[in-house]
């Protein structure tokens, strides 16, 4: 039966080539689409797969009520206090990343970037095999586990297990002894780690940083990230109990936080409200991506609907012929549609070959690899083979439904196709493919139009000619380096701060009232120098800003926003003071968005330290940024010529925060393309069709005077007029999701008539495109030889 229905399905695509070809564009071109798609989906949803417990592993958060920020980060003592106390938790391990760890290698010191000091529960946790000692494996503080790739790195073709290494911590050669390897973390793994060390090292470091404390006792010191292995039967609720019991013992009865767990398979696509220097995936691209493979996917069944229904003539006298040898409706509903699916079979290797080769260009716009994970090489080929067996489906139901159920008389009468119903149908089905492309193309733009905004509006502090530094690896000398490059006659100015401007991040802080002790307000702190608010060009409405020419700046001294003044309920903030180490109010600034414009102005307080300085602004001349960059990386190489030289303009800093804008306006800009390319081809093939049906209808037009151009422009006038119906239609649901979108920013463009009279114009050239050619040889028709057609 499957031999005869694929003979049947090559002699069908042999005789109908345009057909053949053009489905065949259309479903590759889906298809591939679809797989690229579905590959970033399937790696995005099985993120930290690869660990057998993982319904059962937990880490813990930190939420901060005042703040209304979550935090991933807690103290080493809660790992302590949650082994002694919480019955229901069976292993639990403190992590840390060492800062600066290296280990030599004939002399010279390789960094490790993931060097992860932890106890040695932690290999309980996330079942991981080791290779060497499994039991109490970092219970020696000058143990090291290394990863494969490290252990032959350190060790070619040598049994690492019991082997030294010299480490480089905490500024000081340390002797480490290998007791196990492991194998590479998943990639798709929120645990990474080149080599786990016993948590003795960043205890230390931390000591160090943090003289006046003991790192592993101050539940202030959140530098750790907590993780649990819970019993199988474990009660969440009674966990969340034991926790506020904690909190009240720890803290007494207004605890300044309270802890809450979160499940490893929640980690990675439920952090984004999470403070976390952990990687993170988004379940809102994961929406907009496969919504965006559905309607590609609806593009080419339609596509291929319209192309069959089309060319159903040239199969009709077959169909009516087997209808009088007894072959049933059921019957030929069953081949035509088992040719479908035959045909998108057909179409697989081309579509996988098609996205191979579109990967790399892929990956630049998903901005992250799209990796073949082993791991889920059968979900790929699962996942990709109901694809491909779904669109042939769909396809295929409503043709072979259509075709099955011709008249036998009416077939033979050649009035099967005759009636307006069906052209009306596979009108109705191109307007919808109209509407798809509509909407992503005014979708497009006005993504495009929020990102320009958001580059070009002005923040409150200079926008251009200013360069930034990360000086976070030099906290001691970032003041004899701003003091040497102010010497350069093209420098016009420049200062530090804690983060460049826009921040990302931010550093919450609760004050109270003046008025109302009582009653405390959220606001943010932002640590600067003496110049920094000169350098970025923030106008002080009242009062003055820092100045060296006044001692207690450094100290006490603050500047407000309007927002803060607002908040604080000051009428005349000068001189008053504030609950922030008793200091004094010096100067009111204009507001400025602190951070991007996804979020409002915070209500900020600005404080004058030098310690603080992590990035370094250098307000330059116009036009010799070319010039002076040398210079500055020759001062940076006098104090920290063993450090890379990391600086952005304000211009790159800001493309970065918006990356993720930028991306989404080019992914679905390529979508609307190959939705275009899709559509493209079966108004094309639509259009060849049309034009043969009506030949003896422009035959007797012309006998009767019609020009060419009128006919032209009559075949033109119906494509138009689908144009239009579908543009109108495509601006409520345009409206409706970006207008949704658009609540992600606090600051957004309107949404202007221009988006879709632009579109309309689009559409309408991409369609007279592909109807023009047909149109014009159609009007070129000789009329004695239309008239003898059929």
């Amino acid at each position: 039966m499957f031999k005869n229905h694929l003979i049947s399905t090559l002699r069908f695509l042999k005789r109908n080539k345009i057909f053949t070809g053009i489905n065949i564009l259309g479903l590759s071109l889906a298809l591939a689409a679809s797989f690229i798609i579905l590959l970033f989906v399937i790696n995005e949803l099985s993120y930290n797969s690869g660990f057998k417990n993982r319904k059962q592993i937990y880490r813990v958060l930190s939420y901060y009520a005042d703040h209304n920020i979550t935090d991933d980060e807690t103290s080493y003592v809660l790992a302590k206090s949650i082994k002694e106390e919480f019955p229901q938790v069976r292993y639990v391990a403190p992590i840390s990343r060492l800062r600066n760890f290296s280990i030599k290698l004939k002399e010279e010191l390789i960094p490790l970037n993931n060097a992860v000091g932890t106890d040695s529960e932690i290999f309980q946790i996330f079942d991981i095999p080791i290779v060497g000692q499994t039991k109490n494996i970092l219970a020696d503080p000058n143990s090291i586990v290394l990863s494969s790739t490290q252990a032959q790195m350190f060790f070619q073709g040598e049994d690492p297990i019991g082997k030294d290494l010299i480490a480089f911590v905490n500024d000081k050669e340390e002797v480490f002894v290998v007791k196990g390897i492991f194998d590479d973390m998943p990639v798709n793994s929120n645990l990474q780690a080149d080599c786990f060390i016993s948590s003795k090292w960043p205890l230390e470091q931390l000591n160090l940083r943090f003289k006046d404390r003991n790192a592993e006792t101050d539940w202030r010191l959140n530098y750790w990230e907590t993780w649990l292995l819970l019993d199988k039967n474990a009660d969440r609720t009674s966990i969340d109990k034991q926790f506020r019991e904690l909190e009240k013992k720890v803290h007494g009865e207004v605890a300044d936080n309270t802890y809450f767990i979160q499940n490893l398979t929640e980690v990675y696509l439920g952090s984004q409200e999470i403070n976390s220097g952990q990687p993170k995936g988004s379940i809102k691209n994961i929406r907009i991506f496969s919504s965006i493979a559905l309607l590609i996917i609806i593009i080419a069944a339609l596509n291929y609907i319209i192309l069959s229904t089309a060319v159903s003539t040239g199969r009709s006298k077959e169909i009516g012929i087997r209808k009088t040898h007894g072959a049933s409706s059921q019957s030929i509903q069953k081949q035509l549609l088992n040719e479908s699916i035959i045909m998108a079979m057909m179409v697989l290797p081309f579509a996988l070959f098609l996205s191979w080769l579109v990967k790399p260009y892929a990956e630049e716009l998903f901005q992250t690899k799209l990796l073949i994970i082993e791991s889920n090489i059968i979900i790929y080929a699962v996942a990709y083979l109901a694809l491909t067996l779904f669109i042939g489906l769909a396809s295929g139901l409503y043709t072979s439904s259509f075709l099955s159920k011709l008249n036998v008389i009416n077939i033979f009468k050649n009035s099967a196709q005759t009636g307006k119903s069906k052209s009306y149908v596979r009108l109705t089905l191109i307007v919808i493919q109209l509407i798809i492309f509509c909407s992503f193309v005014s979708g497009t733009l006005i993504i495009r139009s929020q990102y320009k905004y958001a580059l070009e509006k002005d923040p409150g502090y200079r926008n251009k000619d200013i360069l930034f530094i990360n000086v976070e690896k030099i906290p001691h000398n970032s003041a004899a380096f701003l003091t040497s490059i102010k010497t350069y006659p093209n420098v016009i100015s420049a200062g530090g701060a804690t983060n460049a401007l826009p921040m990302l991040s931010s550093w919450p802080y609760s004050i109270e009232l003046p008025d109302d002790k009582s009653k405390k307000v959220s606001i943010e702190l932002l640590a600067v120098d003496y110049d920094f608010v000169e350098t970025m060009g923030i106008e002080v409405l009242e009062g003055r800003s820092f100045s060296r020419e006044f001692g207690s700046d450094g100290e006490t001294s603050y500047l407000l926003n309007e927002k803060a003044v607002e908040a604080l309920g000051l009428t005349d903030p000068i001189e008053k003071k504030i609950d922030v180490e008793e200091g004094t109010v010096i100067g009111v600034v204009k507001d400025f968005n602190l951070h991007s414009f996804h979020s409002d102005i915070p209500p900020l307080l600005m404080v004058a330290s030098d310690a603080y300085v992590m990035q370094v602004a250098v307000h330059y001349k116009p036009g010799t940024l070319g010039n002076l960059l040398p210079l500055i990386k020759t001062e940076w190489e006098k104090v920290a010529p063993d450090q890379p030289f990391n600086y952005k303009t304000i211009e790159e800093f800001k493309k970065e925060i918006y990356t993720g804008e930028r991306n989404l306006s080019v992914i679905i800009s390529f979508f609307a393309l190959f939705s275009m390319l899709i559509a493209s081809f079966g108004l094309f093939g639509l259009t060849l069709y049309m034009v043969k049906s009506q030949t003896k209808e422009i035959g007797i037009k012309k006998v009767f005077g019609s020009s060419e151009k009128s006919i032209v422009l009559s075949l033109l006038r119906e494509n138009m007029v689908m144009v239009a119906i579908a543009t109108v239609l495509s601006v409520p649901p345009t409206i409706l999701v970006m207008n949704r979108w658009l609540t992600n920013f606090s600051y957004k463009v309107d949404i202007g008539w221009w988006v879709f009279a632009l579109t309309f114009l689009l559409a309408a050239f991409v369609v007279l495109l592909n109807v023009f050619y047909h149109s014009y040889r159609a009007s070129q028709i000789n009329p004695i030889e239309a008239l003898r057609y059929e």
